[in-house]
């Protein structure tokens, strides 16, 4: 019975993080939403993301990724990239006291094709490789066998789970192909520019089961990601769209970026920025977001505030805001051409 207890507990534990954690902010995760994304960058530039979720309970849902882009041009900085190599590390934490951890570092590499007039859009296509280990903590749960007739529950007896391993790791494949039209967003030249991509993560199917006995391969999760960007004045306003797709299940994520340039003409920007955005990820949350863009540096803070448009009276309790913080530091020597922030770089 204790065997089958265990099993049903952490089955509902890996189903919870079957669909894989996901950042609010996947734009500014570039690297985590598509391996492509390295050949987009005209500049060498350094990534971070942290995402927590608001609860007064012990339950824990925590999400960073940390990434270093740098453009490949053998011709000069000048030259927009004909590819792009990046690192991303990336930890997650989940359920109580976050007995659930994993742990990832990917290497990143991507080829551009250059087509068009000036070549005014580019096809790229990239592969990511990297080492994954997932862990489960048993020793933050209580057991009924650990607690005596005396006093009450005693840590210092051993946890009765010997069913499973603490630590799995594993080999991960992902892959993905971006589109961007009007790269250089030269809106001289252009009245708009425009992206759209494609990403599979998991494309070697790895067995994270924490038994010898057992298999449970992980699913490919495929996403979708598109926008356009236009020049509005002193406005460039950016809706975009995000999809996902694993396991027969869907999520939608759609909204708005705007960064406000105050000093800008057609085809630079510079000085300071101001950024907002708006989205919403469907049957789940709203989600709001500020931030600023000073020479090199962009932070970025946005808010989940959880819909109780679709979900039962008895659930609400159960539903969690989150704070996610994003920031990217560019490595560029030519900051006075810079253009103005892209929700992506």
């Amino acid at each position: 019975m204790k065997k089958i207890i265990t099993i049903l507990f952490f089955t509902s534990v890996f189903l919870a993080n079957g669909q894989d954690a996901q950042f609010s902010q996947y734009y500014a995760a570039s690297l985590y939403l598509n391996p492509a994304f390295s050949g987009i960058y005209n500049d060498p530039s350094l990534h971070m993301n942290h995402k927590r979720q608001l609860q007064s309970v012990e339950v824990l849902n925590e999400l960073t990724q940390v990434s270093f882009i740098f453009p490949l041009k053998p011709n000069g900085q000048f030259e927009q990239s004909i590819g792009g190599v990046g690192l991303m590390a990336f930890n997650e934490k989940s359920g109580f006291e976050g007995i659930y951890q994993r742990n990832s570092v990917f290497l990143n590499y991507s080829h551009n094709l250059k087509l068009g007039l000036l070549d005014s859009y580019i096809i790229s296509i990239g592969a990511q490789v990297g080492y994954e280990m997932r862990s489960l903590n048993f020793s933050k749960l209580a057991w009924g066998s650990q607690y005596n007739a005396f006093y009450g529950f005693d840590d210092s007896l051993p946890v009765p789970v010997t069913e499973f391993d603490e630590q799995q790791q594993n080999l991960v494949v992902n892959g993905g192909i971006m589109y961007y039209y009007n790269p250089e967003r030269n809106y001289l030249l252009h009245d708009y520019s425009a992206f759209v991509g494609f990403s599979a993560t998991n494309l070697n199917r790895p067995n994270t089961s924490f038994t010898s006995d057992t298999e449970n391969l992980e699913p490919m999760l495929l996403k979708y990601n598109g926008g356009i960007e236009f020049k509005l004045n002193k406005l460039y306003v950016t809706p975009s769209l995000l999809y996902l797709y694993i396991r027969q299940n869907q999520q939608f994520n759609a909204g708005l970026n705007v960064a406000y340039v105050p000093n800008t003409d057609r085809y630079r920007a510079r000085g300071t920025q101001l950024l907002a955005g708006v989205w919403y990820r469907f049957r789940d949350s709203f989600i709001f977001m500020g931030g600023i863009k000073a020479n090199a540096l962009t932070v970025r803070v946005s808010y989940d505030m959880n819909s109780t448009l679709f979900v039962p009276e008895k659930g609400i309790d159960l539903a969690q805001n989150s704070m996610e913080i994003s920031i990217q530091y560019s490595l560029s020597k030519n900051l006075g051409f810079r253009k103005a922030s892209n929700p992506l770089f």
